[in-house]
């Protein structure tokens, strides 16, 4: 009896130990369920005769289970879905309201769960596969890929090969200009940048390697069981034996010790909000495609509008989404 317990014993440590390593040293993370509140506030331009405005919604997508609780507006809205990347919004239309400021406020429940590797629910589209707008495949990119790859057929060894180089060549520095673009070529002679800098040369990279990948962008949540999101955060995902592997790049050059971690493996301090770089919206916005779609977008009779305030506030909760 006394000789089993001690093997389970030993076996317990064992695990422990093993499940400190997974991540770094620190515990298995567990899952954190959150409440997000947002308040958008848009200046509606004197004489406007019409008003759209769309706002991302966080998707259910592998790791993530999202709630939309409720909506406060003086409008009408609708939950819509562009077709390429499935991105959902949660859309606001009107006609001649004669309002100057409009204003809504949106909660959700949100569950994320530690993300590793997963199997694909389908093919990787054309999307993933194809340079667009500022994540362009140049000569210089395509030689990078080709040395960085010399040798290597497995394509997840691949995909980690190109990890590790972006991970050397790459620091993470907002001064200057011309970063926070996501532009691959930037990038690539620059050397420096924010989140999407760092994840558009690596897919870059990956497409010019023949391996699809894809640009997930969403929002940083600080430790603290409660507070105010600044800003967005972003990451990437590349398909390798039917599995779509996560990459957080500049995440692991701000913690050298996790750089391993970072690939293939996401933590939990995160929402995903869309997916997908030049994006189309539903409804079709009139201007131009988004780089990347990560808060409240507006127009007014077809044009932009920039005056626009966005406040995220968040607070855990207990229990699964």
């Amino acid at each position: 009896m006394m000789k089993n317990f001690r093997w389970m014993l030993s076996a317990c440590v064992a695990g422990i130990a093993a499940l400190a390593a997974y991540s770094g040293g620190s515990p298995q993370p567990r899952p954190r369920t959150i409440e997000l509140y947002e308040t958008v506030k848009v200046a509606v331009p004197q004489g406007a005769r019409e008003i759209r405005l769309w706002i991302p919604k966080p998707p259910n997508d592998g790791s993530q289970a999202a709630e939309l609780l409720g909506v406060d507006s003086p409008l009408p809205y609708q939950v819509t879905k562009e077709l390429e990347f499935g991105n959902e919004t949660v859309f606001f239309k009107a006609h001649r309201t004669g309002l100057r400021r409009l204003e809504v406020r949106l909660r959700y429940r949100i569950e994320r769960q530690p993300e590793q590797s997963y199997q694909a629910r389908q093919e990787p589209s054309r999307a993933d596969l194809t340079p667009r707008g500022l994540l362009v495949v140049d000569d210089e990119i395509r030689e990078i890929a080709r040395k960085q790859t010399q040798g290597i057929t497995d394509p997840v060894e691949k995909g980690r090969a190109l990890y590790r180089y972006v991970l050397k060549r790459m620091a993470y520095d907002k001064s200057g200009s011309g970063w926070g673009r996501g532009d691959s070529v930037y990038a690539c002679r620059i050397g420096k940048g924010n989140c999407t800098d760092f994840h558009s040369l690596f897919m870059a990279l990956a497409m010019a390697s023949g391996i699809p990948s894809r640009f997930r962008m969403g929002l940083p949540l600080p430790e603290a069981p409660e507070g105010t999101v600044s800003g967005y955060h972003c990451w990437a995902e590349f398909y390798a034996r039917g599995s779509w592997i996560p990459v957080d790049i500049s995440e692991a050059w701000k913690n050298p010790k996790r750089a391993e971690f970072y690939f293939g493996r996401l933590d939990v301090n995160r929402v995903l909000l869309s997916t997908g770089r030049e994006i189309r919206l539903s409804p079709p916005q009139k201007g131009p495609l988004l780089n990347f779609f990560h808060g409240p977008f507006a127009e007014a009779d077809g044009r932009a509008l920039y005056d626009i305030e966005l406040i995220r506030n968040y607070r855990d909760i207990g229990g699964p989404a």
